[in-house]
């Protein structure tokens, strides 16, 4: 919430039990005084979408449920109890039940059908219609739906394209939906050995130098990323692209972190072992590099730049005979790969079995 929000709540619609004296529901005076507390985490909720959920039981967050369950079978268009139901679930990590009731409560706030009445329209129920999208559209962004995440703010800035808080989740999730950016940070690199220092080169021989690419450009998806991840702390896909991001730039013991993070959330991920194992080769630590890649390979035999890049470590460790093996299996996968026969001919002449060049 911006500063310019705090302490802003909802618009009431004409039914207001979270507010009256008496409580529709709630037929004595003995059951109001049971459900206070409810009542008063609801309020402080309605005005503050801040409010933290963190230090309340389990049992609790079930009561305010429960009351919110009573007043919308009592009432199907109680927009303001399916906002507080949305933001209980979504403030417990229920997002996709968040989602469903921010939906519910979108349903009961009237569209707009022209300009005429968007003045008195804003006026009665912005509010509730952004609060409800925005929070869709986080709940989306924590199960990794950033293309439906991203409409839903872009719903928003149709009719307050002003607005700046939504300017900045639209413009980290605009990062995470840029497929030219991601395919770019999801393409793995090939370790040369007989590149110069640890790098890449591109001569013709298929090694790709990373750090041609833009610098500027990456240090401000390295914003975006650290804002995303503010708001998503365990969202291993970010964490990944954070880590290739830090790789493109060199910064490899950062990137290593963030690969690590990443595993932590989904260990399974080969890709990232593939990376991780790249990013300890560039930071002189073969050995584990090679048990990075080993990981990679148990996940999916057929990772053509995995073995190649197992090949190259080999290689460079002087073990030839294993270094041929991984480089066969890249061949395997890819007879043509023009890095995987450069290196056969080299681990061929090591052993002493120069033939006529493959190439």
């Amino acid at each position: 919430m911006s500063a310019t929000d705090k302490g802003r709540e909802f618009h009431h619609s004409k039914r207001d039990s979270f507010y009256e004296e008496e409580f529709i529901g709630l037929e004595t005076y003995e059951e109001r005084k049971k459900d206070i507390e409810v009542i008063d985490i609801i309020g402080s909720l309605m005005q503050d979408e801040d409010f933290s959920l963190e230090d309340e039981s389990s049992f609790t967050i079930k009561k305010i449920l429960a009351f919110l369950e009573k007043e919308i079978t009592e009432d199907q268009y109680f927009t303001e109890a399916w906002l507080i139901k949305g933001t209980v679930l979504y403030k417990t990590g229920k997002y996709r039940g968040s989602i469903e009731a921010f939906d519910s409560a979108l349903e009961t706030i009237p569209e707009v059908i022209s300009k005429e009445n968007l003045y008195l329209w804003k006026k009665s129920d912005n509010i509730n219609y952004k609060y409800a999208l925005k929070f869709k559209a986080l709940a989306l962004f924590k199960l990794g739906g950033y293309k439906e995440a991203l409409d839903a703010l872009n719903e928003i800035l149709s009719l307050y394209p002003e607005d700046v808080e939504i300017q900045k989740y639209r413009n980290m999730l605009s990062t995470l939906q840029d497929e030219s950016l991601i395919k770019e940070l999801n393409t793995l690199p090939y370790n040369s050995p007989e590149a110069s220092g640890k790098g890449y080169r591109d001569s013709g021989k298929g090694y790709r130098d990373r750090q041609v690419y833009e610098p500027d450009k990456y240090v401000k998806v390295l914003e975006e990323f650290n804002k995303c991840l503010e708001i998503n702390p365990d969202d291993a896909d970010i964490w990944s692209y954070k880590g290739s991001a830090l790789y493109t730039l060199g910064r490899y013991e950062e990137a290593l972190e963030a690969f690590d993070k990443s595993l932590e959330i989904n260990p399974k991920n080969e890709n990232v072992w593939s990376f991780k194992g790249s990013t300890l080769y560039m930071l002189d630590r073969p050995e584990k590099a090679l048990k990075a890649f080993d990981k990679a390979l148990q996940g999916n035999p057929n990772r053509p730049e995995a073995w190649f890049n197992k090949g190259s470590i080999l290689f460079e460790l002087g073990r030839y005979k294993q270094s041929l093996s991984a480089v066969e299996n890249t061949l395997r996968i890819n007879a043509e790969d023009t890095n995987a026969l450069n290196l056969k001919n080299s681990i061929l002449h090591k052993l002493g079995k120069d033939k006529e060049p493959i190439i």
